[in-house]
């Protein structure tokens, strides 16, 4: 088995941490390399085998802190109640831990050891765009409790996007990673609300995804932790329990399917200066944005609307006949050029038996992958077109 840590290389004088803003920078002259929890894979079937047995004595040992911390984020709801805060017991406890498959599946996609998410839990907040309750209850209960925000290293650019004012130095040195708390707040428009926060949290506003989801994501460590890499306990803090029920669907029906386009061998955004590639990718976008805008969006406002300003009535999530014949014809679509851009490959690779076994190989995978994909994407729209002709009959 060749399980390596690679461990980053520091010039003895160069790795200072100093603060700038309230915030730890870390100036350093760092090697590039992988972080230093990456694993270099030999055998895949035995690192498989072990990373399997390691992932379930890990979990195991999860089990009772996990319990620890639904314990504390109940006790936390029931003291601020009266802020809109709640806790849905049951539903945390649904998936308290990763399962080892989805463990297992992060490290091999990673690459690293470090799986940041490996407990999580969730609480709902009725107006979570008041961020004076994260700053000035929410953060302090924890705090009480013994859980502090983790630190996450920052480069300076992503901060820069959140409105950090940068110095002459940062102008000079743009290497520079920032040492910040572990927060990322996805809400439309916090960015007005950034008052609201301390200091420390001033860059901590980032941007809803493109489906319109909106959380509040955040990271504690135990403050007694004194481990190098201490346990990472993920909060995810939402409007309420329609908009959990509806980032289950979500997940399950929209956004598992379609970031499997990211598992094709072929990658062609990455060359959109091919003709057959650039449509490809446009194909691909097409589909993305058709799933986002038809059901995603949709099936996010409608569950905000409801747990944040008490509003049943919704808006109609189906597909029409046009829109299933434009869904169909994209993926024909993008069919057709993934077929030219392998038969562009092989001809380009036919002097070499070895690459002409791989792009068979690769074609076999993504053909298989593109099937699997319109047939569950099919699915998702028979799913909710049947909903809505249900609802439909009932009114």
């Amino acid at each position: 088995m060749n399980i390596l840590p690679i461990m980053p290389r520091f010039q003895n004088d160069s790795d200072n941490r100093v603060p700038l803003n309230n915030h730890t920078v870390i100036q350093s002259k760092m090697v590039p390399s992988l972080a230093c929890d990456t694993v270099s894979f030999g055998n895949a079937n035995r690192i498989s085998d072990f990373m399997s047995r390691s992932v379930e004595e890990k979990l195991s040992r999860l089990d009772r802190i996990s319990t620890t911390y639904l314990d504390v984020l109940e006790s936390v709801a029931n003291r601020l109640k009266d802020d809109g805060v709640s806790f849905d017991r049951a539903y945390c406890e649904l998936h308290p831990i990763k399962s080892a498959e989805s463990y297992l599946s992060k490290i091999v996609r990673s690459g690293s050891m470090k799986v940041s998410d490996a407990v999580r839990a969730t609480l709902y907040i009725k107006n979570p765009y008041d961020l004076s309750i994260i700053n000035d209850k929410l953060l302090p209960e924890m705090h009480k409790r013994g859980y502090v925000l983790a630190k996450v290293d920052t480069k300076l650019e992503s901060l820069q996007k959140r409105g950090f004012p940068l110095t002459m130095e940062d102008k000079i040195n743009t290497a520079k990673v920032f040492r910040v708390p572990d927060l990322d707040i996805r809400l439309e428009n916090a960015a007005e609300k950034r008052h609201l926060l301390s200091n420390d949290l001033q860059y901590s506003i980032g941007q809803p995804p493109k489906s319109g989801y909106e959380d509040i994501q955040m990271r504690f460590v135990r403050e007694f932790d004194k481990k190098r890499n201490p346990l990472e306990h993920e909060l995810i803090i939402l409007f309420g329990p329609n908009y959990a029920k509806a980032k289950l669907i979500e997940s399950e029906k929209v956004y598992k399917n379609i970031r499997e386009f990211d598992e094709l061998k072929i990658r062609p955004e990455e060359s959109p200066e091919e003709p057959d590639k650039l449509k490809a990718a446009i194909y691909i976008d097409l589909l993305k944005q058709m799933f986002r805008g038809k059901i995603s969006e949709k099936l996010f406002l409608n569950a905000k609307n409801k747990d944040l300003y008490d509003i049943p009535k919704e808006i109609p999530i189906n597909f029409s006949e046009t829109d299933i014949k434009m869904f169909e014809n994209y993926f024909a679509g993008l069919n057709k050029k993934l077929t030219d851009i392998y038969k562009n490959e092989k001809a380009a690779a036919k002097a070499s038996a070895t690459a002409t076994k791989q792009i068979n190989s690769d074609s076999r995978h993504d053909k298989t992958l593109l099937n699997k994909i319109h047939e569950n994407l099919r699915g998702t729209i028979e799913y909710f077109n049947h909903l809505h002709d249900l609802k439909k009959s009932a009114d």
